[in-house]
């Protein structure tokens, strides 16, 4: 009598290579059935992004390529995760069901569901993050809620290896029985996007992963915060990966980096290229620390980490929140890469840490209004660490930027926009603006006529926002 399959269900982790999950599925000897769900839920959320999930039908696509070498092919089905499982049993009297954990506040709800109510043997596995929540805490056995501390215990942790496995045809159950409905096109989930989507497939992940370690990651701590016009169809690598879309859908595994990133460390004799590798390792780790917040603290989801800050006086002001989310604030170094944004779905970190600046303590406008943006048009869109980020410039945050810690967009552009190469590229009304005023154009004795002055004064809007903040820090906790 033939072995009864197990269910592998795909979630945030779409590869072959080194998948935890997967792998521990295909060693229980049974034949597995591969499956994703297309759960319609994501689909309503306020934070859902067209080019993600465009993003993600095509690693789909690429996960069922893979899958053809063994004469197998991705199971899909759209609907409820829990009717959708339980219909699969039945149908195929599968014994077991295999995942990789998720730790947002709405996985982590819906896989105790399952494990609680599904009528087979449920095995989750980390695999997401190289140290799973828990597993970096204090010695009085609570989590850390600051990232240098977190930084040091979790460096001392031993991280686990790569995962790998042989797989043939016969690791797989034949679902030519079995309704699929197939990978949908976009058209069939009414996707709208104009952003050009970069290829999803891990053995191209992986090859820009090498290339990164081999050419570029050496200066990362000098050319990290350059601001790149457009790493998806630019070759010249600086400081930057551009890898955080693979990480964020599981095309690339956390392990991989880490590892290739150590191999480099460890047979590099410069003593500035270790130290940027150094750099780079710890932009994982704040990865980690992000999502170990949102696993402990789950209310950071739609709330302040600093329940100080819950007295904030936020101002509405539609009309601006829309200027900075159309780039028109009259700031260049703001519109620049808000337009960036829009048309390819990503801006370099130092970028993102400037525009939520200026949402947040120029125009005193709510971080959720731009994390919610974000999280709508970036292809790297990740809850935790797009939370954490905007609570650290917000100033409400874990490891939060000093409430009177504001950035000056103008400064800012000149320091890391030093030409005006980014601005000009991104706005074309400015092409012929001097390089003198390319930070300011306000400031030229006839501005662009087509470009807006700025929406706001820098130096009113510091004292408006200090003023807030003093009246929220005084508030009497209830």
């Amino acid at each position: 009598m033939s072995q009864p399959p197990v269910i592998f269900w795909f979630r945030r982790d779409l590869r072959l290579d080194d998948n935890t999950g997967l792998h521990e599925a295909i060693k229980s000897g049974h034949p597995v059935i591969p499956l994703y769900i297309i759960d319609p839920r994501i689909r309503q959320s306020d934070r859902y992004s067209h080019a993600r999930m465009a993003f993600l039908l095509d690693s789909m696509e690429a996960v069922n390529q893979r899958l053809s070498d063994y004469n197998a092919h991705l199971l899909v089905r759209h609907g409820n995760p829990h009717s959708i499982l339980s219909e699969l049993i039945q149908q195929t009297n599968a014994s077991g069901l295999y995942f990789n954990a998720d730790y947002t506040p709405f996985a982590v709800k819906r896989d105790e569901t399952l494990q609680d109510n599904l009528s087979i043997d449920v095995r989750s596995f980390d695999d997401a993050l190289l140290i799973p929540p828990g597993g970096v805490m204090k010695d009085d056995g609570t989590p850390y809620v600051v990232y240098t501390p977190f930084k040091k215990r979790w460096n001392d942790k031993i991280k686990p290896a790569t995962s790998t496995v042989e797989m043939s045809s016969d690791n797989f159950y034949n679902i030519s029985e079995i309704e699929n409905v197939g990978i949908p096109s976009r058209e069939q989930l009414e996707i709208q996007t104009n952003i050009p989507i970069p290829s999803a497939k891990e053995t191209y992940a992986q090859s820009k992963l090498t290339h990164y370690i081999k050419s570029a990651i050496n200066a990362y701590d000098t050319d990290r915060n350059h601001l790149t016009i457009d790493p998806f169809n630019d070759d010249r690598q600086t400081g930057s990966s551009f890898l955080s879309h693979y990480f964020r859908l599981g095309i690339l595994s956390p392990r991989q980096a880490y590892w290739a990133a150590r191999d480099k460390y460890g047979n590099n004799q410069s003593e500035s290229a270790q130290q940027s590798i150094a750099t780079w390792v710890s932009e994982l780790t704040w990865r980690e620390f992000y999502m170990h917040i949102m696993y402990h603290f789950p209310h950071v989801d739609r709330n302040n980490f600093r329940d100080t800050y819950d007295a904030l006086k936020w101002r509405s002001a539609p009309e601006e929140l829309q200027a900075w989310k159309d780039g028109l604030t009259g700031y260049p170094i703001i519109d620049a890469p808000m337009r960036q944004l829009r048309a390819i779905g990503w801006m370099p970190n130092r970028a993102r840490m400037i525009v939520a600046s200026f949402l947040t303590k120029d125009l005193l406008i709510h971080w959720q209004e731009g994390e919610r943006h974000f999280m709508q048009y970036l292809l790297d869109g990740d809850p935790a660490a797009n939370n954490g980020g905007w609570q650290w410039a917000a100033g409400t945050g874990t490891d939060a930027q000093p409430y009177f810690r504001i950035f000056n967009p103008t400064s800012q552009s000149k320091k890391f926009d030093k030409d005006g190469d980014y601005i000009r590229h991104w706005i074309p009304e400015l092409n012929n603006v001097p390089k003198k005023y390319i930070h300011e154009p306000w400031k030229m004795d006839a501005p662009p006529t087509n470009y807006p002055a700025p929406i706001v004064d820098h130096k009113f809007a510091r004292k408006r926002t200090l003023e807030a903040f003093k009246a929220a820090r005084e508030v009497e906790p209830a």
